[in-house]
């Protein structure tokens, strides 16, 4: 049997500030080559998450972003005014509405992606034989991502 792995809290640690620090720093990079400078953060995470659950309602989207419902309202009416959003009624509660990104957020949202990943090709390109070792913990990271959102599925 292999030795077990101990996992310090420095370790854990270093490894949140790496990805938190990554991720801010592509995240900038991404939205400035692509021109789309000014938009809230609130606004890039709500937007992400239309794009993972597409048609779900404030409700729902304030229970995944761990805020409050009239926050996340708010955040959506300034998309809906930005053209990034559309919002139709549910057709069971016409209290509530469905929310969708719009062409034109699928739109940037591409340009965000294929600059994210034109930067990663630069940097990766610069990492030498430690790139390939890198690209292959992306199933990891992936995994990662599922286990931030919703621990249970361990």
């Amino acid at each position: 049997m292999p030795d077990e792995v101990r996992i310090t809290d420095a370790d854990v640690e270093r490894l949140a500030d790496s990805v938190r620090t990554l991720v801010w720093k592509l995240q900038r990079v991404g939205e400035r080559e692509a021109g789309l400078m000014g938009i809230p953060q609130s606004e890039i995470e709500v937007l992400r998450v239309l794009s993972d659950h597409p048609g779900i309602t404030v409700s729902e989207l304030a229970r995944m972003l761990g805020l409050q419902s009239s926050n996340v309202s708010a955040t959506v009416r300034s998309l809906v005014g930005r053209g990034l959003v559309t919002r139709t009624t549910n057709p069971r509660d016409g209290r509530s509405y469905h929310l969708h990104r719009t062409p034109l957020a699928e739109h940037n949202g591409d340009l965000i992606r294929r600059m994210w990943t034109s930067r990663m090709q630069q940097v990766l390109a610069g990492m030498g034989d430690d790139a390939a070792e890198l690209v292959a913990v992306a199933p990891l990271l992936e995994r990662l991502a599922v286990l931030a959102d919703d621990p249970a599925r361990a």
